[in-house]
């Protein structure tokens, strides 16, 4: 029975998701533009910052790296720490327009990015400490272990700079009282969740590798660009993929806080 609920909660937030941005179609531009401006910025900042700075930071060294090794591994750093950044900014305008939806507040097309931009040194702040989301999630419940690990780990690994966005927009709060109450709020959901997170990252890796693996099946010289291109496309598709998490996170982060309320 409980899985069964688990499932059926997901399913909800995933029906009252589409709903939203039925009623609302300025939403889905958000993705949109993640999509459109993610690789354009990407590709100007890889090949005119980037580029330069990491081969000085080899030069400097004194390492002796092979080129091919250097891209490769230049890339990668690049395009994972890039997408992690601009996931964190359209996730927070996506938030912020969801969330007026569901309250009710008029919101102007494309009201998110303004905060977003009237935030952007507090929003970036947050996406650049997203990435210890997870044991900061797991060191402010230490009280709840060694009993409550399952749920320790499953509510720390659902933690989404969607859970943060409201706070993160409309407070003041520092990093870890923010990530405590996200928590607090969101911690009876974890397992919808968790499963709403997996499933999207699961569609989201079958999306950019299954191709590649085809390709190389029948072309293992064309294969080697197109690895590379994939890796160019993952980053931008993993924003966009973030993005659309986003709405799904902010409506479950809405009926948490809902609840929440209820009971008190």
């Amino acid at each position: 029975m409980p899985l069964k609920q688990t499932f059926a909660g997901s399913w909800q937030v995933i029906a009252i998701s589409f709903k939203t941005v039925a009623h609302d179609p300025q939403i889905i531009l958000y993705p949109l533009l993640a999509v459109i401006i993610t690789p354009l910025l990407g590709t100007y900042l890889g090949r005119s910052i980037f580029s330069r700075l990491y081969n000085d930071v080899f030069n400097t060294a004194g390492m002796v790296v092979p080129h091919h090794v250097r891209a490769v591994v230049g890339l990668v750093t690049f395009s994972a720490f890039y997408a992690a950044f601009m996931a964190a900014l359209f996730t927070c305008a996506v938030s912020a327009a969801v969330m007026a939806r569901l309250e009710r507040r008029s919101f102007k097309p494309l009201e998110g990015l303004t905060q977003v931009l009237h935030h952007f040194f507090r929003v970036a702040r947050f996406a650049v400490l997203s990435v210890f989301l997870f044991p900061v999630g797991i060191y402010s419940q230490r009280r709840k272990l060694p009993k409550g690990m399952v749920g320790v780990l499953g509510s720390s690994l659902t933690l989404h700079m969607a859970n943060l966005a409201p706070a993160i927009l409309t407070t003041k709060t520092a990093y870890g009282a923010t990530v405590r109450d996200s928590i607090n709020i969101l911690g009876a959901k974890w397992k919808e969740g968790l499963l709403l997170k997996v499933g999207m990252y699961a569609t989201f890796t079958l999306a950019v590798i299954l191709p590649k693996l085809i390709q190389h099946h029948f072309s293992p010289t064309a294969s080697n660009a197109g690895w590379v291109l994939s890796l160019e496309f993952g980053a931008s598709g993993l924003v966009v993929f973030k993005v659309i998490n986003a709405i799904f996170t902010t409506v479950l982060y809405h009926q948490a806080k809902t609840d929440q309320e209820a009971n008190q």
